[in-house]
């Protein structure tokens, strides 16, 4: 039976640096509301305590027992064997939680994986399979318990070396505001992670822990083979300390510096995405206006957009979102995302899904009458006569000049051999090289609509019109027609 050491001076210190820390990070906030949903802790709350048996969650277990009254909180902690371990350590290090939990009054849920098995089946690295794994566990332990908040022991040296990995790597803001007190859940919905010693050193909790008359495990997470980070450690940390021997708290204030500045950011976006985005289905329709918004604003929407499809089960790096954002520019476009999800452009909208798109279907030719609205292939052309010469700038719009139109309007898909001469050159080119230019994916080229005449194709609906038909300052009647999905 693990028996814990009465309280020294120390260890009532970093219990009231945790508990100012907790309401200090709810106290600075403006707003009430604000300031309950980003507190660390909220007050009579359940935490589920991600216990390692390692010296930062032991010291963060032992903490929060002794804080519970005071912040009243309900307490369980939760301990998962990635079997990357020998067996005897394994059940020495569940042993230790247990016999720690019993000591707190703490309820305690185990679980255990093959790490190994589940990385090679997913194409994983060992790190990322034992993360998944465990925040899989911790998520559903969590929700069965209806805890709130998954807390873990995250320390001030860990925001300092994630932050200084994210620099290496070339990360934005996001990077910089790294392990924020109090975040969402990292795989879609689930509880919120709260980090309530990040106020304290790794040197804090392991004198906490000795002062308690503890010994604890040897941290699991700590075998594997994370290469960077161990070196970042070991070997980039010391040299930082020798230009500042508080640079690891530097390093946390700029994080914090971040964060403020990324909540900020976050405000617009939330704004923008009522007035671009509707979901549909087990899609995210984007209204193409999106790229005309600050790229930063822009990255947030479609990062959100992702997110909100794949429910958490992948997740998209910023150069998949730097694509996403690219090919907003294009008239129509398709990307490939992680997770077998993907990214459709057309005129109007980005559509982000869970895998492909139906097969296009080919659009049957049918007459348009003027004025009328046809119905073809999924489209609506809405045809009216009028006397406005000005310009079309919507790619859907098209103004024509009445008089050279040779025959009746049609709607069709593209037939061998179609070509014409775009407004603006000087020859005639291949409907065929148009597409490929305007990157349509092979399998939508038959869904794009073709208006065409007796003698040819007028409009490519979304892309450009025939030079023959453009209206001019001696045009005296015009046809104005509109597509629509």
């Amino acid at each position: 039976m693990t028996k814990i050491a009465r309280q020294t001076p120390f260890t009532r210190r970093i219990n009231a640096r945790v508990l100012s820390f907790v309401r200090k990070s709810a106290a600075a906030l403006p707003i009430t509301e604000y300031r309950e949903s980003h507190a660390i802790v909220r007050a009579g709350e359940s935490l589920l305590i991600a216990l390692s048996g390692g010296p930062d969650s032991t010291a963060l277990a032992l903490v929060l027992a002794r804080l519970r009254k005071e912040l009243g909180l309900k307490l369980v902690a939760a301990h998962y064997n990635h079997r990357l371990r020998s067996r005897e350590e394994a059940v020495a290090d569940q042993e230790f939680c247990e016999s720690l939990c019993r000591a707190l009054r703490i309820p305690l849920v185990t679980g255990a994986g093959n790490v190994k098995a589940h990385a090679k089946q997913h194409h994983e690295t060992i790190e990322e399979a034992a993360r998944n794994l465990r925040y899989r566990f911790l998520g559903r332990e969590a929700a069965k318990g209806k805890a709130t908040a998954v807390a873990v022991g995250h320390t001030l040296d860990d925001r300092a070396e994630t932050v200084m990995l994210n620099i290496i790597r070339g990360a934005g803001l996001d990077g910089l505001s790294a392990m924020p007190p109090r975040a969402p859940w990292p795989f879609g919905r689930g509880p919120d992670i709260a980090r309530p010693l990040l106020d304290l050193s790794r040197k804090d909790t392991e004198r906490y822990c000795r002062e308690s008359g503890l010994e604890p495990r040897v941290d699991p997470t700590n075998d594997l083979p994370i290469a960077t980070r161990n070196r970042m450690r070991r070997e980039l940390m010391p040299v930082l300390r020798s230009f500042n021997p508080r640079s690891a708290e530097a390093l946390a204030r700029l994080a914090e510096a971040a964060t403020a500045d990324a909540s900020f950011i976050d405000g617009f976006a939330d704004s923008a995405w009522l007035e671009v985005a509707r979901r549909e289905g087990d899609a995210v329709l984007l209204d193409r206006n999106l790229r005309r918004l600050a790229p930063v604003i822009v990255t947030r929407v479609l990062l959100r957009a992702f997110r909100k499809v794949s429910d958490g089960e992948a997740e998209i790096d910023a150069e998949h979102l730097r694509s996403l954002a690219a090919i907003l520019e294009n008239p129509r476009g398709h990307l490939s995302l992680p997770g077998g999800h993907v990214a459709i452009v057309d005129a109007q909208h980005v559509r982000i899904q869970r895998g492909q798109s139906k097969p296009v279907k080919r659009i049957t030719e049918k007459q348009i009458r003027i004025p009328s609205r046809t119905h073809a292939g999924g489209w609506t052309i809405q045809a009216r006569n009028g006397r406005d010469r000005s310009t079309a700038r919507d790619p859907l719009e098209a103004s024509l000049e009445a008089a050279a139109i040779r025959g009746d309007l049609i709607v069709r898909s593209r037939m061998a051999g179609d070509r014409l001469r775009p407004l603006g050159l000087r020859g005639q080119k291949k409907l065929q090289d148009i597409l490929v230019d305007a990157k349509v994916p092979r399998d939508e080229r038959d869904g794009v609509p073709l208006i065409a005449d007796d003698a040819g194709i007028v409009w490519v609906v979304g892309h450009c019109i025939a030079d023959r038909v453009k209206v001019t300052p001696k045009t005296k009647k015009v046809i104005r027609l509109r597509a629509s999905r």
